[in-house]
């Protein structure tokens, strides 16, 4: 090894702690407030530029090691540095999770991302996810930062194998040259996939290390060039770098700013990687340039050593902010960053440091560092899951958790049913359609008397939200059930034309309508429970009354209505015609804030909730009438049309509330409740059984 390249691996270089800082701080300004900073997200990027750069800067000094301690060195040492802090903050935030934080769609995915980050993996599980890094569901998941942690750590898998070529000396440098050889191939691998999945695949693109590998071999393959050739007599090069200083700092600049996520990390994210890979090696020749004393100044470089704890913490903070007193106002601002700063400071003082520099756990051999390291990752990951995930409504303090079955629709208890009917339980089978879901519930080995009439349900997630109704209907008249369902995907929505729908929402219509007609017999009913009128509030946002009003009385909703209407009467005809009877919902109330988020003491601040839980049912009737208006056209055009409309139920007096006498009728702004279908269940049972009056029933 030259002298160059002792000098650069025995130096400590401050401003890199600095570049950190800036790193971290833009992530935590963006996570705040986005619109504050727009493309502090790729803060990450700098990021993984810099430990390309730095893993690479503290393994090259490991010379001489065969490759198995060479490999054991690197990994203890990686261990020493992410694991400790890691798995602290996730097992608190995992108990934070079943305190505050209900499931829901909103919140799906959040245990599964925490379970899989304690092996390195949560970017997986986010990947696998329709929803975006941009999207709802990953901007309320506590555990959606540690996607970064899992693209290190799955560079790391493979890095020092490749690595380990540079350490290994040979007069010509032959083998130093198969390293940067392989990174650079690797580099341009990774560029390709970047450009290829960024216009196909957002949350692939974002998550996956094969379109990210490329910014960590940047800060690797900037090592290899600068290690031999720089020494620190910087000063002479002052003169010859500040340009290159300043055309750095204006990529760095230029992704915080204009930083686009629709076109990530291809092309936004060479900013942020080229940018830095220009600061670590432009500053190094530039001693006295404003932007290094700047970035090594004592506050700076500080921030920049309690980075790793600081992204650690801030973000689930800032996530249980929004899933309680909300995260909208100055105040609130003020105190997540506090509390974030003081866990930090926890982390940092308390965990980091006293573990990552320990004599009794440096003295020990790398390789045994490794192996104790992972069992305890297994070990403690186990323990999280059984007994903090697994006892989450015992433990919460939600009163959505501690009462599931008033709540959620798929929490109706089928064993006291079951075990009184031993020789005959309701069987329950899921099976996968093209573009949705089928669920069937029956009694297939019933000596009675079955109905010969079959009960068929599409729909989107309203649809799923009466599986509670449809389990007791099928256990108490013994009618198979077949229950058709996509998310966001109505059946004959009477909203729009079939051409306007989203491409699986048509694929799941198609589907969905082959597989009816190949079951159904004469006699059958067919319900279509959906929303087909715009919802004042989603789970985690609430909209506007000119936009609702717009969505149900402007001029292209008028439009595309009646073209809907017109398109479902054609529809229905081949279902009628063989004797099957068609039953439409009729819209229920809903609400302008989702009820669940503003059910317990802790949350019923949060600015979601100050829309209220009730509506007055005279403006619900008149907001619902364009819809009545075309299901009344139905009923005259198509015979074997009917509707059903459970609103009076759920709505009895002159004033529509989502919660009576501290019981849900509704989960959220429009979803009905699992105490809600045992509300409504008697008129649906009259009603259905009624148009199976050929058929007896139990």
């Amino acid at each position: 090894m030259d002298k160059s390249s002792n000098n650069i691996d025995s130096s400590y270089i401050p401003y890199i702690d600095g570049l950190r800082a800036i790193a971290v701080l833009a992530v935590v300004i963006y996570h705040l407030n986005s619109t504050w900073l727009p493309g502090g997200f790729t803060g990450v990027d700098i990021f993984f530029t810099i430990s390309g750069f730095v893993v690479s800067f503290s393994i090259a000094k490991k010379r001489g090691l065969n490759p198995a301690k060479f490999v054991a060195s690197f990994y203890a040492r990686r261990i020493l540095r992410i694991v400790p802090a890691l798995l602290t903050c996730l097992i608190l935030v995992s108990l934070a999770d079943i305190l505050f934080i209900p499931k829901s769609w909103l919140s799906d995915g959040i245990e599964t991302t925490g379970k899989y980050a304690f092996f390195g993996l949560s970017n997986l599980i986010l990947m696998r996810s329709s929803d975006s890094y941009f999207g709802p569901k990953a901007e309320f998941n506590p555990f959606t930062h540690t996607w970064s942690l899992g693209i290190e750590e799955q560079f790391y898998l493979i890095f020092p194998m490749l690595f380990y070529w540079w350490t290994i000396a040979d007069k010509n440098n032959r083998f130093r040259h198969v390293s940067i050889s392989i990174f650079t191939v690797f580099f341009a691998f990774s560029l390709a996939c970047a450009y290829w999945l960024s216009s196909r695949s957002a949350p692939l693109a974002f998550y996956s290390i094969f379109s990210r590998f490329w910014e960590l071999a940047a800060g690797v393959i900037l090592y290899q060039i600068a290690a031999p050739r720089y020494d620190n007599s910087e000063t002479s090069l002052k003169s010859k770098w500040s340009l290159g200083v300043y055309i750095s700092v204006a990529l760095v600049i230029l992704g915080f700013v204009f930083a686009r996520p629709d076109r990530f990390p291809y092309p936004w994210a060479l900013c942020p990687v080229f940018g830095t890979t220009g600061l670590l090696f432009f500053l190094r020749g530039n001693k006295n340039n404003l932007f290094r004393v700047g970035l090594s100044n004592k506050l700076i470089v500080f921030i920049g050593k309690i980075s790793y704890s600081l992204y650690l913490w801030h973000w689930p903070v800032f996530i249980l902010f929004r899933w309680t007193v909300g995260l909208e106002s100055i105040p609130c601002y003020i105190s997540a960053i506090f509390i974030a700063f003081l866990l930090t400071l926890a982390s940092y003082y308390l965990v980091e440091l006293p573990i990552r520099y320990s004599r009794n756990i440096r003295s020990l051999p790398k390789a045994r560092i490794v192996f104790i390291g992972l069992v305890i990752v297994a070990l403690v990951c186990y323990t999280t899951n059984t007994q903090i995930f697994s006892h989450r409504p015992q433990l919460s303090l939600s009163v959505v958790s501690k009462e599931e079955r008033l709540w959620y629709s798929n929490k109706f208890d089928l064993t006291t049913f079951n075990q009184f009917n031993s020789s005959c339980p309701i069987e329950i089978s899921v099976n996968s359609i093209k573009g949705g879901e089928l669920t069937s519930f029956s009694r297939p080995n019933c000596q009675e008397q079955k109905t010969f009439n079959q009960l068929f349900v599409a729909g989107d997630s309203h649809a799923g939200a009466y599986v509670p109704m449809l389990q007791r209907l099928s256990m108490e008249t013994n009618t198979n059930v077949f229950l058709y369902r996509k998310v966001g995907c109505s059946y004959i929505s009477l909203f729009a034309p079939i051409e306007r729908l989203k491409a699986d929402c048509r694929s799941f219509y198609k589907s969905t309508t082959t597989d009816i007609l190949a079951r159904v017999q004469p006699g059958d009913v067919i319900f279509l429970p959906s929303l087909r009128v715009k919802r004042f509030a989603e789970q985690w946002t609430s909209f506007s009354e000119e936009e609702v009003r717009e969505a149900m009385f402007g001029k292209a909703a008028v439009f595309n209505r009646a073209k809907a209407t017109e398109e479902a009467i054609a529809l229905l005809k081949p279902f009628v015609q063989r004797g099957i009877k068609v039953v439409f919902e009729a819209p229920t109330p809903i609400f302008r804030a989702p009820n669940f988020r503003c059910s317990d003491w802790f949350n019923r601040i949060n600015p979601i909730c100050k829309p209220g839980l009730e509506m007055s049912k005279d403006v619900l009737i008149n907001y619902r009438l364009p819809v009545m208006v075309s299901i009344q056209t139905l009923l005259k055009e198509v015979s074997g049309v009917s509707v059903w409309d459970s609103f009076p139920l759920l709505c009895p007096g002159n004033l529509c509330q989502a919660t009576v006498d501290r019981k849900p009728l509704f989960f959220d702004a429009d979803h009905i409740s699992g105490y809600g279908n045992m509300v409504v269940y008697p008129s649906f049972k009259t009603f259905i059984t009624g148009l199976m009056q050929d058929a007896p029933y139990k």
